[in-house]
């Protein structure tokens, strides 16, 4: 299970339009899903894993936008075993939940992360298992 999170994101909705931010976060968006079906991944709430994430930290920067710099994205990386459970929400909201150990972790390593890097850890040996910059 990958994390991801696009760096700067919320100084860029101080410095922004409101449409001028909803249009980078749809380039953001795009490219991770664009990256993600590279490998056979589907991006559901924006997660997958591996190779992905390597691939992310090098094609987000290369998205042309109007947020004034090349955006950045920390990825981490978690394995383990998830429970995808039931829709929840309603419309354009509904998604399906996710729990368990291994998303928690792949959240926290992401926030770990420096920008453009990979962070991942397994959960059944408990160490890290790269760390890519």
């Amino acid at each position: 299970m990958m994390f991801t999170d696009l760096v700067g994101s919320t100084a860029l909705s101080t410095k922004l339009d409101p449409e001028d931010l909803r249009s980078v976060i749809s380039v953001y968006h795009k490219c991770v899903a664009e990256t993600v079906a590279r490998f056979d991944g589907f991006a559901a709430k924006y997660i997958r894993a591996g190779g992905a994430g390597l691939a992310l930290v090098e094609a987000v920067p290369q998205f042309a936008t109007n947020a004034g710099s090349p955006l950045q994205v920390r990825v981490g990386i978690a394995t383990g075993l998830v429970v995808v459970g039931d829709l929840i929400g309603a419309g354009a909201a509904q998604e399906q939940a996710v729990v368990g150990e291994t998303p928690n972790l792949a959240a926290r390593l992401q926030a770990l992360a420096e920008p453009g890097a990979v962070v991942g850890m397994s959960l059944t040996v408990r160490r890290p298992l790269y760390i890519y910059q």
